[in-house]
């Protein structure tokens, strides 16, 4: 694990990330011979192939954009309509177009983990009815359609947004104390933190994943990759998110 941590502070420091480069395999070996009647052998050379670490999040299959449509110019009446659907958790599905129209400054990853193919979008809401603060907003990124397989296989990464914005104004205050005691109330094997784009980003690593957390206007970004993520994977999304409104689907 604290590999992955190195790698996580030398890529933040260049402020960019490189795909791994391609190291051909030399020749596997080759036997000849002039002595008449001596069998030829005949060998070949293996090209090894790249795995892509991400994938465009642009081709990704939002799982609930067929949800809503209306009332996407009317916020309260949105909100209203979207509480109808809830049945007893407060974590309420909800289609990109509906999430932009209540939160258009949310951003999202620009990229996701190898073999992801699904998300899953939600808003969260208080028991009145009114969007909540922490988190208001919840993606689930997966690598099978959503909610046929159990979520420790399939789910590959969570988003949770949270409204944030005093706390997001102190990260960004001159002299702010941006160390990992920050989060020290959470459960961590390792913490790192590194500046990236010109805001820090902590890096929390437990047994069953990996949590990345930073700021962004007024809200906190926390991205939660299991075991099986690379931490590469994870550093790009963090690295160049986009306004979630540059992935929607105009609706009808």
């Amino acid at each position: 694990m604290r590999t992955r941590i190195g790698t996580f502070l030398l890529v933040a420091a260049a402020v960019t990330l490189a795909a791994c480069g391609d190291a051909p395999l030399g020749a596997l070996g080759q036997r000849s011979s002039d002595w008449l009647g001596e069998p030829t052998i005949t060998t070949t050379s293996t090209v090894p192939s790249t795995v892509p670490v991400v994938v465009d999040a642009r081709v990704l299959k939002w799982f609930n954009d067929q949800l809503g449509g209306q009332f996407l110019d009317d916020p309260e009446a949105l909100k209203t309509a979207i509480f109808a659907r809830r049945g007893g958790d407060l974590f309420i599905q909800a289609s990109r177009a509906e999430i932009v129209a209540l939160l258009p400054e949310v951003q999202f990853p620009s990229s996701t983990p190898y073999l992801s193919e699904y998300v899953t979008s939600q808003l969260v809401f208080d028991e009145r009815g009114d969007l909540a603060n922490d988190p208001v907003a919840a993606f689930g990124i997966w690598s099978s359609e959503p909610y046929t397989r159990s979520r420790s296989v399939a789910q590959m990464i969570v988003l949770n947004v949270s409204i944030d914005p005093e706390t997001a104004a102190e990260v960004a205050s001159a002299g702010a104390d941006n160390s990992c005691e920050r989060f020290g109330d959470r459960t961590t094997e390792v913490c790192a933190v590194a500046t990236v784009s010109g805001r820090p980003v902590w890096s929390l690593e437990a047994g069953n994943g990996t949590t990345m957390i930073w700021f962004d206007t007024q809200y906190r970004y926390e991205l939660f990759g299991r075991s099986y993520v690379t931490a590469e994977a994870l550093q790009r999304m963090v690295l160049d998110p986009l306004p979630l409104s540059e992935l929607e689907v105009t609706a009808g």
